[in-house]
């Protein structure tokens, strides 16, 4: 089988490496694990930029191209912000705009991955536990499958999201807590009893659901024409996708493309940042899960997950590259969000927003330093808190002196 030829477990707490099986927990240490890539791919392959993220079929843990499960996701563009850079005193900020993805989210790169596996292992039925966007997702490739999605919504979702994901015909269910670790255990019980697959973007539960994420490293490579950047900045809830991005770094590494990752930033929001206090007190993910963030609260709700789930991944990927933890409160994340539409033309929803105030508290950075800032949702989502914010139109009789006056007025 081609899984077993070109992949097998892997523990980033203490290296341990085990054939691919069930269940995904190191022996040794306890960790989980996480998929590893041994397949082969040339520097002429990975030079071509991308038509979707599935051109790194054999990177990525699916055995037959002819189930893959796509919508046209990924090959999302990156962005030039030149006035980024001047406002923090950078040398250069780009913007990998995943909000190009088809459901609006870098989520669809996620789970196409997984409902594919779902579809390989003859599942009739897909389950999340979502805020939003990976709910938003699940609906939409399950429809796209032909597949029944179950959607356990908790207490962060927005209302915009929640109504995207009916749309596609998935049975949403709102649990009555502001704990996603409660509907996660929820969720996990319903798919161990009725046999459905459980599709949450938490690797530690099930880590074909997070190898979408890694996509995004290799397009930055080609995308920068090999020359990547000091930093990329990525917003951290449970960890899955900055945890992804460097995994995907350290696939370019085996195939011998880069000596090193570049140094990564996770983005949390201040009122739920149990990432960044791990990083600061040097917590062991283990001991991570032991206490959940007590109370999340947040405008930020896409990230606002009480523990780390992908902890296993996302703190090694901090702390390997000398990177960064940066909280960012409510205020500053609105501010960046209305910087990014204003100076670039970038509308996101809150959930990414913080990593535009995060480039001001990125270690060392000078005037010569490039940064990556991974912008993952797009603000179409939230138009609701866009509605409130910005002034009703001037109305004006259809003359051109009302036009002048009204300008005169501005």
């Amino acid at each position: 089988m081609r899984l077993e030829h070109d992949f097998d477990f892997l523990c980033n707490g203490c290296g341990r490496r085990e054939a691919i099986g069930r269940p995904f927990v190191c022996p040794d240490c306890g960790e989980p694990m996480s998929l590893r890539s041994h397949a082969p791919f040339t520097d002429i392959e990975m030079r071509q930029a991308p038509r979707s993220m599935w051109d790194y079929f054999r990177l990525l843990p699916i055995e037959r191209s002819d189930h893959v499960v796509t919508l046209g996701e990924g090959a999302t563009p990156l962005v030039r912000a030149p006035r980024l850079a001047a406002r923090y005193g950078l040398g250069e900020v780009r913007v990998k705009n995943e909000m190009a993805n088809p459901t609006g989210s870098f989520k669809d790169r996620q789970v196409s991955v997984g409902i594919t596996h779902a579809v390989e292992t003859g599942c009739d039925t897909v389950a999340v536990v979502s805020s939003g966007n990976v709910g938003v997702a699940t609906a939409a490739y399950a429809a796209r499958a032909g597949l029944r999605a179950v959607l356990f919504m908790h207490g962060q979702a927005g209302a915009g999201k929640i109504a995207q994901a009916a749309a596609h015909g998935a049975t949403v269910l709102r649990i009555d807590t502001p704990a996603p670790s409660e509907a996660f255990r929820l969720c996990l019980e319903a798919c161990e009893k009725w046999g459905w697959a459980h599709l949450s973007t938490a690797g530690m539960y099930e880590p074909w659901n997070v190898e979408g994420a890694k996509t995004i490293a290799y397009e930055l490579w080609q995308q920068y024409n090999c020359e990547l950047p000091e930093w990329v900045v990525a917003p951290v809830g449970g960890g899955g996708l900055l945890g992804g991005i460097w995994r995907g770094f350290l696939d370019l590494v085996r195939l011998g493309l880069i000596e090193k990752p570049p140094r990564l930033a996770g983005m949390q929001a201040a009122g739920c940042a149990p990432f960044v206090r791990a990083v600061e007190e040097g917590t062991p993910f283990l001991e991570t899960l032991k206490h959940p963030w007590p109370n999340p609260k947040t405008i930020a709700g896409g990230i606002a997950d009480d523990i780390i789930f992908d902890g296993h991944t996302v703190l090694p990927a901090v702390r390997t590259t000398n990177g960064a933890a940066i909280a960012v409160d409510d205020p500053a994340i609105m501010e960046g969000a209305h910087i990014l539409a204003r100076d670039e033309g970038l509308l996101c929803e809150l959930t990414c927003a913080g990593v535009i105030p995060a480039l001001a508290h990125l270690p060392g950075a000078d005037k010569n330093t490039r940064a990556c800032c991974v912008v993952t949702g797009n603000g179409l989502k939230e138009m609701d808190y866009y509605r409130k914010l910005v002034p009703e139109p001037v109305r004006i009789p259809p003359t051109l002196e009302a036009v002048e006056e009204a300008l005169g007025r501005a």
